[in-house]
């Protein structure tokens, strides 16, 4: 007789491995224990609403900094947090700051104990800011709250919940004030090109075409593409094409002045001259108060690029070499931009920028530049755009569609 095998059957041995593996995941997770049973983690106050109330409080009546980190928590990730937040704050020159809980903190959503606060922020920028002092911004905020061994809650980061996030809330920020220009730039910010003199330059080739008053440009320089998204409110897919934008840093009420914020994963690896055309193209936006104008984009957007390249040197084929080679390869516009050809996350975005700035190239050769100005003014205005066309330049929609198509055509046949 065979001798009988020692070894068990496959179905024991996976019996065995499931038996282990359940009593390893129920020693882990120790459902017997309170809170949330992880070796390390501490579990989050039964009354955590209320504390978070309490503690909401505390920061909107800390006058000092030690009074504001103490009421940030204790944990060394809710100081540093207090710290960053005060001296932006202050460097903001920030009053009225308020903090409001609304819901949240709870409940332990990842594996390190921490939960998720909504809460609501407001506060006036200080006049020396750049960001209007006058008005009171809000926003409600996800915040990180950590809980800590004496039961109490830290503040440990911050998220926009659903729209844009404050921009004391999303680094360390410091002000350059210059005449003229104020830079806030967070965690550093880009330090790669001259930011400062570079917005003076933008200035000076906005007034050269379109005296204005006595504005500054504000210029927001964020030290991450995430920072840059969280700012303006947007996803960082939507502007992976943007290398800056010009937004109002508050929708609570429309009216906020507009600041220019840049994109350092796009904006940090142009040359200079590139930059330098952002930057001026960003100002007139600024500047000529484009910001929430129901002016077409193509308008818009074609004659901000118009004050930018002015006094640029660069040949055609740089310019417009995008726009050009696609005439070139058979592919003339049939139509003028539309608002939709200028969506952030659309593939040929530069194309599209270059042909509306040709228009305006065109316009010039032919009427000349106070011409344009004015045409641009009223479109801005509110004049619809055939209307101030007609007035202008004596043209339809539908002739400077034929003469920009022609323009386009003749400029990629001489250009290589």
């Amino acid at each position: 007789m065979a001798e009988r095998s020692l070894r068990p059957s496959p179905n024991a041995a996976a019996a065995l491995v499931l038996v282990l593996l359940v009593g390893a995941l129920v020693l882990w997770q120790r459902p017997w224990s309170e809170g949330t049973g992880r070796p390390g983690v501490v579990p989050i106050p039964a009354d955590a609403p209320a504390r978070l109330t309490a503690q909401l409080r505390e920061l909107s009546a800390a006058s000092t900094e030690a009074d504001f980190v103490a009421a940030a928590g204790d944990l060394d990730r809710g100081r540093s947090f207090g710290r960053r937040t005060w001296a932006s704050l202050r460097a903001l020159g920030a009053r009225d700051v308020s903090w409001r809980y609304i819901s949240g903190g709870d409940v332990a959503d990842r594996s390190d104990g921490s939960a998720r606060m909504v809460a609501e922020v407001s506060w006036r920028p200080g006049p020396d800011s750049g960001l209007d002092g006058g008005e009171l911004h809000r926003a409600a905020v996800a915040f990180r709250v950590q809980p800590q061994d004496d039961g109490g809650l830290s503040i440990v980061g911050a998220a926009p919940r659903t729209g844009l996030l404050p921009i004391w809330l999303a680094g360390a920020v410091t002000v350059e004030e210059t005449p003229g220009s104020v830079v806030l730039a967070v965690d550093g910010g880009d330090q790669r090109l001259p930011i400062a003199d570079m917005v003076d330059t933008a200035r000076q080739a906005v007034e050269r075409t379109v005296p204005r008053g006595r504005d500054d440009v504000v210029v927001v320089s964020p030290r991450t593409q995430a920072q840059m998204a969280d700012i303006v409110g947007q996803r960082v897919a939507d502007v992976r094409q943007i290398a800056a934008v010009t937004t109002r840093l508050d929708r609570s009420t429309g009216s906020s002045a507009p600041v220019i914020v840049l994109n350092p994963a796009v904006f940090a690896t142009m040359d200079r001259r590139a930059a330098q055309v952002v930057l001026s193209h960003e100002a007139t936006h600024q500047l000529t108060r484009a910001v929430g104008s129901p002016a077409q984009s193509w308008v818009v957007e074609g004659f901000a690029d118009y004050v930018a390249l002015r006094d640029d040197t660069a040949p055609l084929s740089v310019s417009a070499g995008q726009i050009l080679a696609q005439v070139r390869a058979g592919t003339v516009p049939r139509s003028l931009p539309t608002s939709a050809d200028f969506d952030g996350v659309s593939h040929g975005l530069g194309a599209v920028y270059e042909s509306a700035w040709m228009i305006f190239r065109l316009l010039d050769r032919d009427h000349g530049r106070a011409a344009v100005v004015r045409f641009y003014g009223s479109v801005l205005a509110g004049t619809p755009v055939d209307t101030a066309l007609r007035d202008v330049f004596g043209l339809t929609e539908d002739e400077l569609t034929a003469r920009w198509r022609d323009y386009l055509t003749k400029s990629a046949s001489t250009v290589s």
